[in-house]
């Protein structure tokens, strides 16, 4: 099969209903880098520094921006104002996962060593790891997107925390895809945009109890006016039609990830080198009883993992 053929294959294995799921035979590539030089049924010390690293910087940059919100010496009620912004909505988001993400791989590093097996399905914090990046990627592409597009004001300068979160944010997220060897599926757009509904209900109901901003403006961002609806009503629905399209192109950064992996750097990235069942149920600590590891590995080798 070419590459072309083997491409569009993928592409329509992603709309099989069962996608629509938080859930993947695999629960090991949610803890591991695509290029681990161990593979990814270890944990790599090198990627849980990466982890660490990200959660730091993003934790860093966020607690600078609360302090310096109104000023250094303002009052606590004029910090809360913070918390109205989609924007710092996406970066706490982004906060979290790494966060999130940095302590999962830390203790499934200590529990490897202790064992040398890793999760046998999706368990719950696996599970939340997927949706908390589902939340990160696509936001935070809108977010660089639509602030660059209709809010930046080119006579006000860019400032280094400007910079941080309409830019490098999606900076960050575009290196993640390429580092991380979590899976994406297009049917997970309705996660993110969930999150964005939440904080469109959440504008609304800023709005209909006099919420303002602090310049006194009832409208938290311009094209998200609820006196305005002309211009609230089509940005809306944007958002809705755009959402699963970003979507799109994160699967696309993801399978040129895998294209890269393939073709590039001498190994699959599913399924290359997949050792003998039985050892891979030693791996990950299954059942022998169970269905074999390597089996399901091949099973779902064009299906699942793409």
């Amino acid at each position: 099969m070419s590459s072309t053929d083997s491409f569009w294959s993928r592409f329509k294995s992603e709309f099989k209903l069962w996608n629509f799921r938080v859930d993947h035979p695999e629960p090991h590539l949610f803890l591991s880098s695509e290029w681990s030089r161990e593979g990814k049924m270890r944990i790599s010390v090198w990627y849980m520094v990466y982890r660490w690293l990200w959660a730091l910087y993003h934790l860093g940059w966020w607690i600078g921006n609360l302090v310096l919100e109104g000023d250094v010496g303002a009052p606590a009620k004029r910090k809360a104002y913070h918390f109205i912004y989609l924007t710092n909505w996406a970066y706490i988001s982004i906060v979290v996962m790494n966060l999130v993400h940095a302590v999962i791989i830390t203790i499934s590093w200590f529990e490897y060593r202790r064992t040398a097996h890793l999760p046998k399905t999706m368990v719950l914090h696996v599970k939340v790891l997927w949706v908390l990046q589902n939340i990160v990627f696509l936001p935070a592409l809108l977010i660089t997107a639509a602030y660059w597009s209709a809010i930046y004001d080119p006579s006000n300068p860019i400032t280094a925390l400007n910079a941080e979160v309409h830019i490098i944010n999606s900076v960050y997220v575009i290196i993640d895809l390429w580092v991380v060897a979590s899976p994406i599926r297009i049917y997970h757009f309705y996660i993110p945009f969930t999150f964005m509904v939440v904080y469109l209900i959440f504008t609304l109901i800023y709005w209909a109890v006099g919420g303002k901003t602090p310049e006194g403006s009832t409208a938290i961002y311009p094209i998200m006016d609820w006196d305005n609806l002309k211009v609230t009503i089509p940005f809306v629905v944007c958002c809705a039609v755009f959402s699963p399209v970003m979507q799109g192109i994160v699967w696309l950064i993801y399978q040129a990830r895998l294209a890269v992996r393939d073709n590039c750097c001498g190994g699959k990235s599913v399924g290359a080198g997949i050792p003998h069942e039985n050892t891979m149920d030693g791996i990950l600590g299954r059942d022998p009883s169970m269905e074999s590891v390597s089996h399901i590995s091949q099973r779902n080798i064009n299906t699942q993992r793409v």
